[in-house]
């Protein structure tokens, strides 16, 4: 039994069919890219809501309004196709990198509000050139490695970097050393000052590594796979495209803040954090050793996705009654959504129409920003605004459940449509 559900994914039978700097050259880039997004949004988000509260009650609004215009930087990524036809899919994926990277370390000199914000949009905008650029070579380079290894490995250097991430502020207490410079003399903000002599190493490291190891991907033209046909399937990229966004949305208005699962549990910081760095480790444990189709069997997935909608509504109405059992069930849902992303880009490799082109992974990423800040905009009604609307106040948890709905309808259709597909192409 464990052996037929047990993965054939394996490290060591990649790195056969790659040299070993060049592997871990691209599981240690791609790492630190997403890595630095994660923590370029963090630090992106709140700096948008101050400007919005400023411009609202008119203070400074010359300075914040060009902290609004920095979401266009959410919309660039879509631009990828264009850029590509000037230069090549290669050099605009590594010169990707080498922005990230410098960018970062700007962020880590305790920069003016301001120019973190832009900063943090510059880093957004060319995660996606490059999340685009590298999708499109490393799924299409010809090789015996198969996609779904490939999108496995893909998938654990995202996951580790949450990890990363997880454990980073942990080691801060409620505080993020991984982002700005606390200006304060404080002792216990003092740690704040080490990210920054470990940041210089970094970004360096990062450079290096990806300009003398990193896969030198081939760009073969044409041969592009054929334009799906049937109107029908075209749902299927709009469902992706929701359940992507989405998750983006949950990640960055509950999950990475133990702080907010705290307030809906009654619970501690520290307990919360801790359940989702257990929560991500399981997650990669999971998608490494157990086979990919038995993570998009339909009966499992509908009925993890059941109890994905249960405990997030437990947690969401009774979590200040269930208190710690409460912070446990949301972790349950941490790892189901995981899963359900993981299957959701599995399911973007079967997919007949052009996704293998940048274009089509521009286009996934840019909507799912779009989904994302529209759900931001709806949530932050019901917490930040809510003086604004009166019909939003206190329904927060019902905004996050309602996502969490869409979130698995996203999710389900996506698979009964892909499986429908299968049939038709089989049949």
């Amino acid at each position: 039994m464990i052996k037929t559900c047990r993965s054939d994914f394996s490290y060591t039978e990649i790195e056969k069919q790659m040299p070993f700097r060049s592997l871990f050259s691209l599981f240690f880039v791609t790492l630190l890219m997403n890595l630095f997004f994660i923590q370029a949004m963090r630090a992106y988000v709140p700096g948008v809501y101050v400007a919005i509260f400023h411009v609202v009650f008119g203070e400074n609004i010359l300075q914040n309004m060009l902290v609004l215009l920095t979401l266009i930087f959410f919309f660039l990524p879509g631009l990828t196709p264009v850029i590509c036809k000037k230069i090549k899919k290669r050099q605009l994926m590594f010169f990707s990198i080498y922005i990230i990277a410098i960018v970062r370390l700007l962020m880590a000199f305790n920069l003016p509000s301001i120019w973190q914000v832009i900063c943090s949009g510059i880093i957004i905008a060319f995660y996606g050139f490059y999340m685009s650029t590298f999708f499109t070579l490393w799924i299409k380079e010809e090789n015996k490695i198969q996609i779904s290894h490939k999108i496995t490995l893909f998938f654990v250097s995202f996951s580790s970097a949450i990890l990363i991430d997880y454990c980073i502020r942990t080691i801060g207490f409620t505080q993020d050393i991984s982002l700005l410079t606390s200006g304060l003399i404080a002792d216990w903000q003092i740690t704040q000052y080490f990210w920054l002599i470990f940041q210089i190493p970094l970004s360096i490291s990062c450079i290096y590594i990806a300009y003398k190891h990193f896969p030198r991907f081939s760009e073969r033209r044409g041969g592009e796979d054929l334009k799906e046909k049937n109107n029908f399937f075209k749902s299927y990229y709009l469902l992706i495209f929701i359940g992507i966004g989405i998750f983006l949305f949950f990640q960055f208005s509950l999950f990475f803040y133990p702080n907010a699962i705290a307030q809906y549990t009654l619970t501690s910081h520290f307990f919360n954090n801790i359940l989702n760095i257990i929560a991500v480790m399981v997650v990669i444990l999971v998608v490494i050793y157990i086979k990919v189709e038995l993570l998009t069997n339909m009966k499992i997935f509908t009925v993890l996705n059941g109890v994905l909608l249960v405990s997030l509504f437990l947690f969401l109405f009774l979590g200040k009654i269930m208190t710690y059992f409460s912070s446990i069930l949301i972790s349950i849902t941490l790892v189901i959504m995981y899963l359900d992303l993981y299957s959701l880009i599995i399911l973007m490799t079967r997919i007949n129409f052009k996704w293998v082109k940048v274009k089509s992974i521009s286009n996934i990423i840019t909507i799912s920003y779009l989904f994302y800040i529209m759900f931001l905009i709806l949530h932050i009604f019901t917490t930040d605004w809510a003086y604004t609307i009166e019909a939003f106040q206190n329904q927060g948890p019902l905004i996050l459940f309602l996502a969490g709905i869409l979130f698995s309808i996203s999710s389900l259709c996506s698979m009964i449509i892909n499986n429908k597909k299968e049939v038709k192409r089989n049949g």
